[in-house]
């Protein structure tokens, strides 16, 4: 037994040659039978274009096709995804009786298609007209259905679903010079927050003005006054946080209320220093004006 496939094997020398089958006329049958034949397959044919165009693929008709077709091309159309799912099919197939099926390759760029493959469509079957015009009218209601943002919404349902406890802490420290209330909060390198972080296993963020974190909607920071963003799985975890971050603040504000002090005095010693200096200089001025007749 020869191991060659058939794949293997040599062509035949006269490709070309016509088959001897082929020239023999099927026994039994008269040349007009052979004739009304050919006109019923013919008939057969035209029929398959009587939905409004021939396959979409260039190709032969199924042979599980009815009389009636049409394909609809769905390379470029948004909800492709919802045509091509089996339930929905099945469902075009029951409330109209005619086949759908998904033939060709979905292409991001169209212009690569091939004839062999062509870019994706539905292809329609039916046994009659009236059938496949309401299966066609029922899949274009389906491409002109709006599904709305379909991203957005998955994103929305998992924020929804995944939304955890929070709490706002408000900072409440006013900004004066040689003070940077956010550095001093988050401390250095960023330590008493990832220290908070560590000990709870929640998400500390400080938000508001000052604070340098941009919302992503609206690209600015927040319009509120700087606070702590505290959030957890856990409402435990976050009230845990939110306790460390108060203590934090505390320690901030005592800091704060004293460089807050030292600046007041020196800017007491700066106003006595330069009434000083104003009444020491009007005193020269006065004498210089007066010397040496009168005094001032």
């Amino acid at each position: 037994m020869s191991s060659k496939r058939k794949w293997d094997q040599a062509a035949p020398e006269d490709a070309d040659a016509p088959s001897a089958k082929a020239t023999k006329v099927e026994e039994g049958k008269t040349a007009s039978e052979a004739a009304a034949a050919a006109a019923a397959i013919a008939a057969k044919i035209a029929a398959q274009f009587a939905g409004g165009g021939g396959p979409i693929g260039g190709g032969t008709k199924d042979p599980h096709d009815g009389d009636f077709i049409h394909d609809i091309d769905i390379n470029d159309v948004r909800n492709r995804y919802l045509l091509t799912k089996g339930a929905t099919q099945q469902q075009i197939h029951e409330e109209t009786g005619a086949s759908v099926s998904t033939k060709g390759v979905w292409y991001p760029d169209r212009t690569k298609a091939t004839e062999k493959d062509p870019p994706l469509y539905l292809h329609i079957s039916a046994t009659s007209q009236e059938m496949l015009q309401k299966a066609v009218d029922k899949v274009n209601e389906l491409i002109n259905t709006d599904m709305g943002s379909l991203v957005e919404d998955k994103s929305s349902r998992t924020r929804e679903r995944r939304k955890w406890p929070e709490e706002k802490i408000p900072v409440g420290i006013d900004t004066i010079r040689n003070f940077n209330v956010r550095a001093k909060v988050v401390g250095p390198s960023g330590m008493f927050v990832k220290y908070i972080q560590q000990e709870t296993g929640t998400r500390v963020q400080i938000k508001g003005q000052g604070s340098g974190f941009v919302d992503q909607d609206t690209g600015h920071e927040h319009d509120e006054p700087m606070f702590i963003h505290v959030t957890g799985p856990d409402e435990q975890q976050v009230l845990r946080a939110k306790a460390l971050t108060e203590d934090l603040l505390e320690v901030v504000r005592a800091e704060h209320a004293k460089m807050k002090t030292a600046l007041a005095q020196q800017q007491m010693e700066l106003h006595q220093a330069q009434v000083q200096y104003a009444a020491y200089n009007a005193y020269g001025v006065c004498m210089l004006r007066s010397f040496p007749s009168s005094s001032c």
